[in-house]
């Protein structure tokens, strides 16, 4: 009888322990599900569309007309991760305006988020702000609401090179009693590079809480104003992606792909028309 409860004994202490390990190491910042889709064109003043404010919404101080995308994305091969994006843009005199509205999950699990974002040409400097708010949704329990707030630069260096940066803190919402989850904190740099008007070199550095630092090296052409691609990689994961396209008059048609070694593809398709005047 000793010895079994002297095995029970350490058997709670092992357990105890386990569960303060586990609690030691949860996740206390919340990451909404983000697109794989990457827009290097927020740091270039021929390659950005209507998503580019989501890499840096300075970039809509320069934007020339109206644009709206659609964007659908398999996240690695699964339904549960479907990803659906709709972003409008316009002009607003020596300024710009962007909205996103985002979902992602299925009915057991969703997120839904809402981003306003401005941009301000101020010359050769452009200064943005964006504001999010992200919807958990699981059946059950009562949804939670997290609130995101950030400040973002463009700079122009010269007439082809362009850099920015971008700093993010959490505004509201916490999830969790004992190890509260919140928003992130971040931090996103780079710059854009356009040897031509058909070629973009651009290098993003992202930053955000708990995350290792990740790297985004990426190449842009288009040929005959009509045929284009991008390809990358993201130096945390070491995946490659692959985005091409095809534009006629107002309307643009894309596809792309993200490889992780481990969780496989995540494809997606993008609907583009824009309205904007032909950039000098």
């Amino acid at each position: 009888m000793h010895s079994d409860r002297e095995e029970m004994k350490y058997l709670m202490k092992f357990l105890y322990c386990l569960v303060i390990c586990m609690k030691g190491m949860a996740q206390p910042y919340h990451l909404q599900s983000e697109m794989v889709y990457i827009s290097a064109g927020a740091f270039s003043t021929h390659f950005n569309d209507v998503f580019s404010f989501i890499s840096n919404p300075a970039s809509l101080g320069i934007t020339d007309g109206f644009s709206c995308g659609i964007l659908a994305e398999r996240k690695w091969m699964l339904k549960e991760l479907d990803n659906y994006s709709i972003a409008v843009s316009d002009n607003l005199g020596n300024g710009g305006v962007g909205i996103l509205f985002q979902q992602s999950g299925d009915t057991d699990y969703n997120e839904r988020s809402l981003e306003l974002a401005y941009g301000k040409n101020l010359g050769k400097v452009e200064m943005g702000i964006r504001f999010n708010y992200l919807r958990d949704k699981v059946p059950g329990y009562r949804s939670i609401g997290f609130g995101y707030s950030g400040i973002s630069m463009g700079f122009h260096v010269s007439k082809k090179l362009i850099t920015g940066w971008e700093i993010g803190i959490p505004v509201f919402g916490r999830l969790g009693e004992t190890n509260p989850e919140k928003g992130p904190q971040l931090f996103k740099t780079g710059f854009g590079y356009e040897c031509t008007e058909n070629l973009l070199l651009a290098v993003q550095i992202v930053k955000s809480s708990s995350l290792p630092l990740n790297v985004i090296p990426s190449l842009e052409y288009h040929y005959d104003e009509h045929f284009f691609f991008s390809f990358g990689i993201n130096s945390n994961t070491g995946s490659p992606f692959f985005k091409s396209g095809w534009k006629k008059n107002k309307l643009s048609i894309q596809i792309y792909t993200v490889y992780e070694s481990i969780l496989g593809f995540s494809p997606g398709l993008v609907l583009i028309w824009e309205n904007k005047k032909k950039k000098e």
